[in-house]
């Protein structure tokens, strides 16, 4: 019985070990592509509080392959009385919750494209915390002066800078988080795409 299994199944068993290396080379691509380009695991930089990081972030624009480069410093992250809204006048927080407000400095060549950046906290349980729509984006430019854009298309010029949007070659930004009452901070983290970002520890 066992001889005839054998001889019955003879042609298909060599071609199981190519079968499983197929699947796990798949599984593989899944886990890169939804896991590992998803989220933030591609540490490029990090600095204490108080020093500045250098950086460079490379990624795809419409004209292809390109990077950004620039240096940061968290200079400050402290409670504030007030949360600001896009609709309505600045408020306190509402109970049970704390506004904080992370002090960036910047550095970068006028060239450099950071528009459209993201700044989140993470507390010491790995917690993250983004600022609410619609102000999350744009935490890493300085108002009414964000610099060039991307291409919006693969006919487009790179690194145009509408009329009146020049950035300076130094900035400060300050975005406030709301995060909930008796939760310690301990990074700061700025990324524009995933995987990449950079750490700035909170001391």
């Amino acid at each position: 019985m066992t001889g005839g299994w054998w001889r019955a199944n003879r042609l298909w068993l060599p071609a199981l070990p190519l079968a499983l290396g197929a699947l796990l080379l798949a599984s593989s691509y899944n886990v890169k592509e939804f896991w590992y380009d998803g989220g933030l695991h591609d540490r490029i930089g990090s600095a204490d509080q108080g020093d500045f990081v250098s950086a460079t972030s490379h990624y795809e624009d419409a004209l292809g392959a390109t990077s950004r480069t620039f240096r940061v410093r968290l200079n400050g992250l402290e409670e504030t009385d007030v949360y600001p809204s896009e609709d309505e006048e600045p408020s306190p927080p509402s109970d049970g919750l704390d506004a904080l407000v992370a002090h960036l400095d910047w550095e970068a060549e006028p060239d450099q494209v950071l528009r459209l950046c993201r700044v989140s906290l993470v507390d010491d349980e790995g917690r993250r915390y983004d600022t609410d729509a619609p102000t999350t984006y744009g935490h890493c430019t300085p108002e009414n002066r964000p610099g060039p854009e991307d291409p919006f298309s693969a006919d487009g010029p790179r690194g145009v800078v509408p009329d009146g949007e020049e950035r300076p070659a130094t900035w400060s930004t300050s975005p406030v988080f709301l995060v909930p009452e008796g939760r310690r901070i301990t990074q700061v983290m700025v990324w524009w795409e995933t995987p990449q970002y950079v750490e700035l520890s909170v001391s």
